[in-house]
């Protein structure tokens, strides 16, 4: 099943900031996705941003996700399947996507979080898929396994949106580039100066590289 959608979160460091900078780096991140996802030509519908989280349409879930992965603040990413939030529909996706995905004697888990009111709860989802993905695959011979799950197939309602995915990537963390002043950055030509300059970007601080040549006394390897 192609995947139509990515979930991209921002929690952590971003999430414990007060009500306003929390927004001004949620609104500078969001600058930052969409310069990533030109630079590398991504072609992308509707955004969504939810509290700790975007959700980006786009049919180029899987290499969305692996970019997105490489942007300051960006926890995670996940490619997922969208849907409504009608019981039946997330259940009918669900089961194609194991169809899809799971392996014969595959371990494997139903996770669910919601927020809106519903007519069922979290654990009705978790307990009604994990039956479904069971009855439909039973020549499989599958089994739950809540503690050591090999696949996890996760559930995200969102209000009248439900999306599916059972992978996530882990991105940098840290803060938006452009949440804290411009720094310049002296690369001696060892190790160390380049991973202080990445370092400090983490933090959100744009860097501008300096180079010094100091021919004769540095070599043609350390100058390229």
């Amino acid at each position: 099943m192609r995947c139509d959608s990515v979930i991209v979160r921002f929690g952590g460091e971003i999430g414990i900031k007060g009500e306003w900078t929390r927004r001004a780096y949620e609104k500078l991140l969001l600058r930052n996705i969409k310069k990533t996802l030109d630079y590398h030509r991504i072609i992308y519908g509707e955004i969504i941003r939810e509290r700790g989280r975007f959700y980006i349409k786009t049919g180029m879930a899987r290499e969305t996700a692996e970019k997105l992965t490489r942007v300051f603040g960006v926890s995670s990413a996940s490619p997922a399947i969208e849907t409504s939030s009608k019981l039946e529909e997330i259940i009918r996706k669900g089961v194609q996507l194991a169809r899809e995905t799971f392996p014969a004697e595959t371990r494997f888990a139903v996770r669910c979080r919601r927020t809106g009111k519903h007519e069922y709860s979290s654990m009705d989802v978790c307990r009604r898929l994990g039956e479904q993905i069971l009855e439909a695959l039973k020549e499989r011979n599958l089994k739950v396994n809540l503690k050591k799950p090999e696949i996890v197939v996760n559930v995200e309602i969102r209000g009248e949106r439900a999306f599916l995915f059972s992978e996530t990537l882990t991105g940098v963390g840290g803060f938006p580039l452009g949440a804290q002043p411009k720094l310049v950055g002296l690369l001696s030509g060892g190790v160390d100066s380049p991973v202080a300059c990445w370092l400090v970007m983490k933090r959100g601080c744009p860097v501008t590289p300096i180079y010094f040549d100091n021919t004769p006394f540095t070599d043609e390897t350390t100058t390229e």
